[in-house]
């Protein structure tokens, strides 16, 4: 069939107002997963059913619940579309294992995490789900389901991360969530971090409170606030553990329960005097296993990790896990490392109850099991979570995508291969390490690309020879250090791609590949000297550089005005400067509604006036879940809000389409969004997009394509989104409208990979073809016909389209039926296994045809570039398939006929077998037909595809079809023999039609039997 994919979207009553409007026609556009899934995304929990423990829950953060039901051979999503999918935790019930509870919102405490609402509940094994309440906790760390009582379920909460609230601590249902109560509750700024029951009695149950904030510009992690709690009667009541145990300010704890000996708790305490404490009675007295050297290499950061597991078959076997994975066989008194292999920032750790050398570990780059205790590790390299910050392209065919990764690098890989299989992990190149952050490409050399890691540690990256060079740029002698924000931006200039932006508190531009900076402004930042100071505290230090303040967060110039350029920074300011940075103007002031100190996230120069700019602000790190959007006309003096009707979510990124000055795209924690009239109204594009944040997102200038970097899922493109920039007003009115069509490259796709086995990953490629697009504002009343016209005037595909109202969208395959030598056309059966041939690179002409009416747009198809492919070869080879399908015609035809007349004898034999005497009488006649028969039955009917003369036919198409080339000597050469065998084959079958089937009909008369029905003729015409 020459239509590959055929979208709709359409609607049985029209849709009220602009937004939904636009959202019902362009719904059902499609968008394209690519992966990367070499590297997997942040997993903070795996849970196992012992019932069946081959069924494995992971909960990565970001991207939701995903479920292997093969021990972790595949993996599907099952928690991925829900209103949040950043996930804290999972528990299984333990009578059921179709009943699964989620905790919303990630407990690492990260910069970069977002919230939940709530907990939910499946009763289906993962398929649906419903929230249950405790929408306001916002991260869960723990989820316990009673082992006696499954209708009891607790629940850890952290709280709100970025500030004060009372929905904390420890909450307790009895009726499966029906109903909760909080049952622990220390303070507004203290959460529940950790918590665990007794195996050998529900009623005893440990909690680790933990008071900590996290700022903007500052961590806090500890306080009396924290500390370790005991119930006795079920979570009814709890006291505070103080003997043997660190007191006065504490941090974060990690805690668990042995299930071999349940006498004996293991606490991990973050404290002036940190350690791993071990209690041999319940926790009534502790003992210090571990010293604050040791804890300081099994525990590197507390915030981040306090994870301590207790070997279920082993009490004295115990692991903590964090930067990397640490086991003790000595009950916390030596520890070594047995994560070697892995991705380090571990969060999750399951151990087999069964086989303690049975492991998965969830960290940040994933999932990995082993099954000899760590020795070696497999990595699940299926899942395509990737944490995207920023996204860059180039100007290849096709265009390369790269994006820089939360603690997984900076990646580049093609948007679409020659491969039949998809983009595949091995497509996939490393540019830099680190946490991948900001990533373009020079847009007149793609082998040129700058990019960052955390603190603006840049680089330039050769893929000639695929080596980097650092280029940071540093403050002058005697002058302060600068100041680095962890995601800090690179701009290149739209004026020059030679001039590359970069910043700290101050903008930096090098015209020498970064061999050198020149300062274009002072400090752009409020430099404020509360928010400089040392960042974390006041017990573990941090200094990754998550927490550097007073920096400058986004930049862009002018595509209409160089020299017109701006920034924004993390402490809320709009920068502009007029003269290429020689003065600068703070127009912060002229935002209404913005509250002081917000984050600005990204700032839009207007492809179409210098003066316009959109710019967005965060303030969820002040605990404000606003949504901050803005335009100015005159270059930052006033300013409107266009957040108009967009939901809840802060804004990541805002982006302006360089053909629709109307066509805006934004970008927040909870999907995608575009806009037709500047903010007016805006309408979802998450189509068949998860639940995901978006982090960034482009317009490639050339190939049309939406590109999106998820934070959690990777990457997404939505191809051609040409319907998108021609939508206006006026579209929703027209009875008919037919978009523009994108030029397309003819690239000849390929397998060369191995085919046997399953791709552990494979990114779609975009449909191959020319992608048609038409629009009806109601339903035809006949069928629209879109048609396309070569340069010749020749029609060379043709497809009706149905009767329905909203976005039609085709792709045409550029397939085409080919002509003889003598101009004839040979007529094509519905399923044919020979390729028809690509029609030639040019101009081409839609069309679209209703009711007498007919709209036209011009396009192009391209000529692979990698081979020179002449027209005379071309022709050659479609003169050469013409007639291959003629001859195939021609052998299904005989094939056909032969049938016919085996079924005649078929049914005949039935009659016989019932009719002994009537058999006698026909015997001869009928074994001398069957005799005569046998061998053109054998010749015209294969026994099997692809054998016999329809065998050789198909062989032979494949063989000029398959390769862009002329036929060669001896597929002319065969072709002309199998013509002939066909024909012969056909004489030898009309002759047997004409005298033998007439010879058995008279046998059959004479004895007063029905005659067989003889086939037609075979007839060697084309009409």
């Amino acid at each position: 069939m020459l239509t590959v994919l055929v979208l709709l979207a359409a609607t049985g009553v029209k849709a009220e107002g602009p937004a939904s409007k636009a959202e019902s026609v362009f719904g059902k556009l499609s968008w394209r997963s690519i992966g990367p899934a070499v590297m997997g995304g942040r997993t903070v929990d795996i849970e196992v059913g012992e019932k069946q423990p081959w069924v494995i829950f992971a909960a990565v953060g970001p991207s939701g619940v995903w479920r292997s039901m093969n021990n972790g051979i595949t993996w599907e999503n099952v928690f991925g579309r829900e209103s949040t999918v950043s996930v804290g935790d999972l528990a299984l019930d333990p009578a059921d294992p179709n009943i699964i509870w989620a905790g919303t919102g990630e407990a690492t405490c990260r910069n970069s995490v977002t919230i939940g609402d709530g907990v939910y509940k499946s009763a289906d094994g993962g398929r649906t789900w419903t929230n249950m309440g405790l929408r306001e906790t916002r991260h869960i760390s723990r989820i316990l389901v009673d082992r006696h009582h499954p209708q009891t379920v607790f629940v850890a909460a952290m709280g709100h991360l970025w500030g004060p609230n009372e929905e904390r601590g420890v909450f307790k249902t009895t009726d499966g969530g029906l109903t909760w109560r909080r049952v622990l509750f220390v303070n507004s700024d203290t959460g529940a971090a950790d918590l665990v029951q007794d195996p050998s009695d529900g009623n005893i149950l440990y909690a680790a409170a933990y008071e900590h904030r996290r700022l903007p510009y500052r961590y806090v992690s500890g306080g009396r606030g924290s500390g370790l709690f005991k119930s006795t009667d079920g979570g009814e009541t709890w006291r505070r553990l103080t003997k043997d145990l660190p007191g006065g300010v504490v941090g974060r704890i990690g805690i668990d329960v042995s299930r071999s000996q349940p006498h004996v708790v293991y606490a991990l305490v973050e404290h002036a005097e940190s350690g791993l404490w071990r209690s041999e009675d319940k926790g009534e007295s502790w003992a210090r296993v571990t010293d604050a050297k040791t804890f300081s290499m099994i525990n590197t950061r507390p915030f981040y990790y306090s994870q301590v597991r207790v070997d279920p078959s082993d009490d004295k076997t115990v692991y903590v896990i964090s930067t990397a994975g640490y086991v003790s066989a000595d009950k916390g008194r030596s520890f070594r490392m047995f994560t070697a292999g892995t991705h380090s920032d571990h969060h999750a750790l399951w151990i087999d109850p069964q086989n303690p050398r049975h492991l998965i570990s969830g960290n940040d780059g994933g999932i990995d099991i082993t099954y000899d205790g760590g020795k070696s590790w497999m990595a699940v390299q299926s899942i395509p979570a990737a944490e995207v910050y920023n996204i860059g392209y180039d100007f290849r065919d096709p265009y390369w995508i790269y994006c820089g990764l939360q603690d997984n690098h900076v990646w580049g890989a093609p948007s679409a291969v020659m491969e039949t299989s998809g983009i595949q992990n091995s497509d996939w190149i490393l540019l830099g390490g680190g946490d991948g952050f900001y990533v373009q490409p020079d847009p007149s050399d793609p082998l040129t690309v700058y990019a960052n890691s955390q603190g603006n540690n840049i680089f330039r990256f050769d893929g000639r020879i695929s080596r980097s060079k650092a280029i940071r740029p540093l403050a002058g002698p005697g002058e302060k250090d600068l100041r680095f924000n962890w995601n800090a931006p690179i701009h290149i200039s739209p004026h020059d791609p030679k001039v590359v932006y970069t910043a700290g508190n101050r903008l930096s531009a090098s015209r020498d590949l970064g061999r050198s900076w020149t300062f274009l402004s002072p400090d752009l930042t409020t430099n404020d000297p509360k928010k400089l100071k040392d960042t974390f505290g006041p017990l573990s230090r941090e200094n990754t550089g998550a927490e550097t303040h007073g920096t400058i967060t986004t930049i862009c110039e002018s595509p209409v005005q160089a020299g017109v350029i701006w920034c924004g920074t993390d402490d809320g300011l709009v920068q502009v400067t007029l003269d290429g940075g020689q003065t600068w103007s703070n127009v912060r002031e002229g935002i209404p509604g913005l509250p002081a100190n917000t984050w600005c996230t990204r700032v839009e120069a207007s492809p179409f006036e210098a003066g316009t700019v959109f710019a967005s602000f965060d303030g969820h790190r002040t605990d404000d879940y606003g949504t901050y959007l803005f335009m100015t006309s005159d270059f930052g003096r006033t300013w409107t809000s266009i957040k108009g009707d967009l939901p809840f979510g802060w804004v990541h990124v805002v982006r302006a389409d360089r053909r629709n000055r109307g066509l805006l795209f934004a970008g927040t924690e909870f999907g995608v969004f575009a806009t037709l009239d500047r903010g007016g109204h805006w309408f979802s594009l998450r189509n068949n997009l998860p639940t995901v944040a978006v982090h960034d997102l482009a317009v490639h200038p050339r190939a049309n394509d939406l590109i999106i970097g998820t934070h959690g899922w990777g990457l997404w493109i939505l191809d051609d989104i040409t319907p998108l920039q021609e939508a206006d007003d006026g579209l929703w009115d027209r009875d008919m409208h037919l978009f523009g069509v994108r030029p397309c490259a003819q690239f000849i796709l390929s397998s060369t990979r191995e085919s046997y086995a399953r791709p552990v990953f494979a990114g779609a490629n975009p449909a191959y073809g020319l992608t048609l697009s038409a629009y009806f504002a109601s339903a035809p009343r006949s069928k629209p016909v879109l048609s396309v016209i070569d340069a010749g005037g020749e029609e060379v595909y043709r497809t009706e389209l149905p009767l329905k109202e909203g976005l039609h969208r085709v792709v045409w395959n550029l397939q085409s039926a080919p002509r003889t030598k003598k101009g004839q056309k040979p007529s094509i059966p519905g399923i044919s296994a020979i390729t028809l041939p690509l029609v030639s690179p040019g101009e081409f002409t839609v069309q679209l045809s209703l009711d007498g009416r007919t709209l036209t747009r011009p396009s192009r198809v391209n000529p692979d570039p990698r081979f020179d492919w002449p027209e005379e070869g071309r022709r050659a080879q479609r003169e050469a398939l013409a007639e291959v399908l003629e001859i195939s015609r021609l052998a299904a035809l005989t094939a056909t006929a032969a049938s016919s007349i085996r079924r005649e004898i078929d049914e005949l034999r039935r009659f016989l077998d019932k009719d002994p005497v009537a058999a006698r009488k026909v015997r001869s006649g009928l074994s001398k037909f069957e005799k005569g028969f046998l061998p053109l039955k054998e010749e015209a009917i294969p026994a099997d595809f692809g054998g016999g003369l329809t065998g050789a036919v198909l062989s032979l198409g494949t063989s000029i079809g398959g390769y862009p080339g002329p036929p060669t000597d001896m597929d002319l050469r065969r072709l002309e023999s199998l013509r002939e065998k066909v024909e012969t084959l056909i004489d030898r079958v009309n002759l047997f039609i004409g005298k033998d089937i007439p010879s058995l009909n008279a046998v059959l008369e004479k004895n007063g039997l029905k005659p067989v029905t003889p086939p037609k003729t075979v007839s060697l015409s084309t009409k």
